[in-house]
């Protein structure tokens, strides 16, 4: 038991020093060239400090949200009798991370007067329809499952213990998500030159497609596991498509969420001239 403890201070300490060493590494060429790349953003010596900024901000947050999640993993299989790594756990503290740093992200640096843009800011600007729509679209999805357990163990089905916990998880990630994403959509952005405004938008881009495939991942996450409860109520044919749809999910919904995350946007939005 004492090695056990010794061994497990360690690897707290190893996931520490991990995080430290992370957040305090200078933001590589390649990631910045990636990054504008991805919104076609052409990297000044105005806006090149606000992007590199930006990259250095979110990855100090992902990378102690991830050994934050890995110390839990570890802890909560070792207090079962058990050494293993639940990847949805690391994947929720990465992901927390990643929104602890959209809030504490300032915007753009405003001049000697304090002016803001105007311009109305829509979605469709920032990220495809379809991407915006993902978030609650998982959300109906969830409703959906939550509804059906209820009218399941109302009329009392086996409904598994898990259906009303991974319902209120599924809705309490899609509300904060939700209101991260209008946070950053509308996060006050200075009049400025055009090249650290075109950096501040594909920042807002950037954020806004990581924030739906997260946010969508973590959701349909919770959908499996409301499915996998709901299926002992449901008639055998019901619970084999179920079998099959948590199967294939356990692999689909990571990649959504990669593909949604990493996808290419360039920014479309109109100019103005209108500042406060």
């Amino acid at each position: 038991m004492v090695l056990l403890g010794v061994a497990l201070v360690a690897f707290i300490a190893l996931c520490v020093w991990f995080a430290v060493s992370v957040a305090g590494a200078p933001v590589a060429r390649p990631r910045l060239e990636r990054f504008a790349r991805r919104h076609q953003l052409v990297v000044t010596a105005t806006n090149g400090n606000q992007v590199i900024r930006y990259l250095a901000t979110t990855r100090r947050w992902r990378a102690t949200g991830l050994a934050a999640g890995l110390i839990a993993s570890i802890g909560w299989s070792l207090a079962h009798g058990v050494f293993q790594v639940y990847f949805l756990v690391l994947f929720a503290g990465w992901f927390a991370g990643a929104l602890i740093a959209e809030v504490r992200l300032a915007p753009a640096p405003f001049g000697p007067r304090r002016a803001a843009s105007l311009v109305p800011r829509q979605p469709r600007a920032y990220l495809p329809r379809t991407v915006w729509a993902l978030l609650p679209a998982a959300g109906a999805i969830s409703l959906a499952v939550g509804a059906a357990s209820a009218v399941g163990a109302l009329a009392r089905r086996p409904v598994g213990l898990g259906a009303a916990p991974l319902f209120a998880v599924a809705m309490l990630v899609f509300v904060v998500v939700r209101t991260v994403q209008h946070r950053v959509l509308h996060r006050p952005q200075p009049v400025a030159e055009p090249d650290v405004l075109a950096a501040d938008d594909a920042i807002r881009s950037r954020s806004l497609h990581v924030l739906a495939g997260g946010g969508t991942t973590l959701v349909l996450y919770c959908v499996l596991g409301q499915l996998a409860a709901l299926a002992p109520a449901l008639p055998g044919a019901a619970t084999e498509v179920i079998e099959v749809v948590n199967f294939l999910g356990i692999f689909a919904v990571p990649l959504l969420g990669w593909a949604v995350a990493v996808s290419p946007w360039p920014v479309r939005r109109s100019a103005g001239p209108a500042s406060a």
